[in-house]
C-alpha cells in the first residue's frame, strides 16, 4: 500500500483553497504584559480569523511575526495554527534601545491580499527598556516628572478590581477572580471558548493602550471582500519553505529543471521534504511545520557534482514599512521596578530551563507509518562493515555490486501477500537525511549507527517517490563523520515556536530557586466548556506587591472575551 506524507496533501489542498473565495485573515496577538526590558521572553497567543465570519479560519496554519522600529526589523518568530490558534514566545533582543516597538502579525493570505495594512488592529505597541544601555530610539523617548507619570496612568475602569467582565463582551461572558491563592475563572457563556490567560506583577508602568480583542473582532466586522494575488501559496498544511538554486548560469538550467531538491534536519525524526526545481531555478517545500531552530541540510538530487550549485533558502518575513509607533515616556519614578525587572530577567535567563516549562501539544509531520522494522545492533554481534550487517542477519535489504565495483541497497518490499526486492531507488538516510550515493552507506562505519529502521513499502516525498526507505540513526543524530559533496549546504532554519504555558507548577518542587518572576502565570490556550469553572492555583515569588490578572479569548462563535482583576500580596 502506497503511503503520501503531508507535502503532498499541502498541493490539493491549496488547490481546492484556490478554486473558492480566498478567506480574509487577520490576526490578533494577546501577549503577557506589554512592557518589557530588554533580554525578556515575550510570551504571545494568536488569534487568527476568517473576518467575514468573525470564527477562527481554519486556512493557515503558521502566522509570522516582526517586532519593528521604523525600518528596523528587531526580531521575528513564526507561530504555528491549529484551526486559527496558536502560541509561542519570542525572545526580545539585550541589545535593543530603550523605545516603543510594533509587534506585527500576518498569515500568507495576508502577504497576498493587496493593499494589506500591516499597521491595523493585527499590530500593537510593546515597550521595552534596557536596563544595561543608556541608548535610546531615536526621537522615541520622552521624560516626563514623576507627578505627570503618574498622572498619565489609565483610572481603574470596570473589571479592574474583583470579579468583572470587560466591555466588548456583549454576547458571551466570562468572570475572573482571586480566591484563596488561586484564580477562578467561570464561562457563563452557551459556548466553548478559548483563553490566554496571564498574571503579571502591576508595578506601575503606563499602559500602551493597545486595541482589545473586541476592539479586533469589531474591525473584523468591517472587512469587506479583498483583492488577492492568488500566485502566492498560502500555508495550508505548514509552511511551505521557498528557496532557489544559486552558483549556477543561465546554461546550467536545463541540467537542473525537473531534478528533487531535497530539505532535513538530523534526527531520529522524519522532518524531510522535496521539492522539483522549476525552468527559473526555484524550490518551494510543502512542510508539516518544522518546531525550534534547527540546522536544515539543503541536496539536488543526481546533480553533476562538476556544476557546484547549491539550494539557498529563502526568508518568509515580509519586512514591511509600518508606521512610526508613539513616544515611550519614562520617568525617575520607574528606577525601582526596573531593577526589579532587571534581576528578574537575569534570574530566568540563566536558572530557569525549559524543563521548567510546560509543554502544549503539537502537530508532526509522519513519513514512515507504522509499519516499520527496527534493528537495534547493540543485541546483536556488532560488525565492522555494512555488508557483514546485511548478510548475517537483516534478510530485509541486501547489497547489489555494480561492474564499476560500487553497491546500491535494495530493500524487500511487502504488497500484501507478496514480498520481492525492489528494482527502483530505495531512499537511505543517515540520521533522517537523505544519501544519494549508497556506496557511502556502505562505507560508514556501523559502529557509529545505534539502530537500523526500514519501511519495506512503496512512500512518497512530495512528488518522489522510493521503493522502501532505510534509515541508519546513530547514537547521537548528528550524522558523525560523514562527508557531503560539494552542493550541500547546512542553513541555520527558523521554525516555528515551540507552544508553552509557563505556569510556574514546577517551581513548587524546586528548592532554592530564586523566585522573582515578573508574569508569574502564562498560559497561551486555556478551553473551557459552557458552564465550566476553573480554579488555577498559582504559585507566587518570593515578593509581594500588586499583580494584574488579563484574560482574553473567543467563544466558539467568536464572541470576544475579555477581563481583568488585580490582587495585592502582603
Amino acid at each position: 500500500m502506497k503511503k503520501t506524507i503531508l507535502c503532498l496533501v499541502a498541493l490539493l489542498c491549496a488547490a481546492a483553497v484556490f478554486s473558492q473565495e480566498r478567506v480574509v485573515e487577520r490576526t490578533y496577538i494577546s501577549t503577557d504584559r506589554d512592557v518589557y526590558v530588554a533580554g525578556d521572553l515575550l510570551w504571545y497567543s494568536a488569534f487568527c480569523l476568517d473576518a467575514s465570519r468573525g470564527t477562527c479560519s481554519p486556512v493557515s496554519n503558521v502566522a509570522y511575526l516582526e517586532l519593528r522600529q521604523g525600518d528596523a526589523l528587531v526580531a521575528t518568530d513564526k507561530v504555528a495554527l491549529t484551526e486559527g490558534r496558536g502560541a509561542g514566545r519570542m525572545a526580545i533582543p539585550s541589545t535593543l534601545p530603550t523605545g516603543n516597538y510594533r509587534l506585527i502579525a500576518y498569515t500568507r493570505q495576508n502577504v497576498a491580499e493587496r493593499d494589506y495594512d500591516y499597521n491595523g488592529l493585527a499590530s500593537k505597541t510593546v515597550s521595552v527598556f534596557n536596563v544595561f544601555s543608556n541608548e535610546r530610539v531615536k526621537d522615541g523617548v520622552e521624560l516626563v516628572s514623576p507627578e505627570e507619570y503618574a498622572a498619565l496612568r489609565s483610572p481603574a475602569g470596570p473589571g479592574m478590581t474583583g470579579r468583572g467582565v470587560m466591555p466588548g463582551s456583549d454576547r458571551a461572558s466570562l468572570e475572573v477572580s482571586w480566591e484563596d491563592n488561586a484564580l477562578k475563572l467561570v464561562n457563563r457563556s452557551g459556548e466553548s471558548v478559548s483563553l490566554s490567560l496571564s498574571v503579571s506583577h502591576d508595578d506601575g508602568f503606563l499602559s500602551n493602550g493597545n486595541p482589545s480583542i473586541a476592539d479586533f473582532t469589531a474591525a473584523c466586522r468591517q472587512v469587506g471582500p479583498r483583492r488577492f494575488d492568488n500566485t502566492v501559496i498560502p500555508d495550508y498544511e505548514g509552511e511551505v519553505i521557498r528557496g532557489h538554486v544559486s552558483g549556477f548560469s543561465q546554461e546550467m538550467i536545463p541540467e537542473l529543471t525537473g531534478k528533487f531538491a531535497f530539505i532535513a534536519t538530523p534526527s531520529d525524526k522524519s522532518d524531510v521534504y522535496a521539492s522539483v526545481i522549476d525552468d527559473d531555478g526555484r524550490v518551494e517545500f510543502f512542510t508539516g511545520n518544522i518546531y525550534g531552530n534547527r540546522e536544515y541540510i539543503c541536496e539536488i538530487e543526481g546533480i553533476n557534482p562538476a556544476l557546484n550549485c547549491f539550494i539557498e533558502l529563502e526568508s518568509p518575513f515580509v519586512g514591511a514599512p509600518v508606521a512610526p509607533v508613539q513616544k515611550l515616556r519614562m520617568s525617575a519614578s520607574l528606577q525601582d521596578a526596573l531593577l526589579a525587572r532587571s534581576v528578574a530577567m537575569q534570574i530566568e535567563r540563566r536558572f530557569t530551563p525549559d524543563t521548567l516549562l510546560d509543554p502544549l501539544a503539537v502537530q508532526h509531520n509522519v513519513l514512515f507509518g507504522e509499519h516499520e522494522v527496527v534493528y537495534p545492533l547493540d543485541d546483536y554481534t556488532r560488525f565492522t562493515t555494512m555488508e557483514e550487517i546485511f548478510v548475517e542477519f537483516i534478510p530485509e535489504m541486501r547489497a547489489r555490486r555494480w561492474s564499476d565495483g560500487t553497491r546500491d541497497i535494495q530493500v524487500r518490499l511487502e504488497n500484501g501477500t507478496e514480498t520481492t526486492f525492489s528494482k527502483a531507488p530505495t531512499l537511505m538516510m543517515l540520521d533522517g537525511v537523505p544519501v544519494f550515493d549508497q556506496q557511502k552507506i556502505m562505507d560508514y562505519d556501523p559502529l557509529l549507527v545505534e539502530s537500523i529502521h526500514i519501511y519495506p513499502q512503496t512512500y512518497y516525498i512530495g512528488s518522489r517517490s522510493f521503493e522502501g526507505i532505510v534509515n541508519f540513526v546513530t547514537y547521537k543524530h548528528t550524522l558523525p563523520g560523514f562527508q557531503f559533496g560539494g552542493s550541500v549546504r547546512v542553513i541555520d532554519f527558523q521554525g516555528v515556536s515551540w507552544p508553552m504555558a509557563f505556569t510556574g507548577d514546577s517551581l513548587r518542587e524546586e528548592t532554592g530557586y530564586p523566585d522573582y518572576r515578573q508574569t508569574i502565570y502564562w498560559h497561551p490556550m486555556l478551553e473551557l466548556e459552557p458552564g465550566q469553572t476553573l480554579v488555577i492555583p498559582c504559585k507566587l515569588p518570593d515578593y509581594k506587591g500588586r499583580f494584574k490578572v488579563a484574560v482574553e479569548g473567543l467563544s466558539a462563535d467568536g464572541a470576544p472575551l475579555q477581563a481583568e482583576t488585580s490582587f495585592t500580596t502582603k
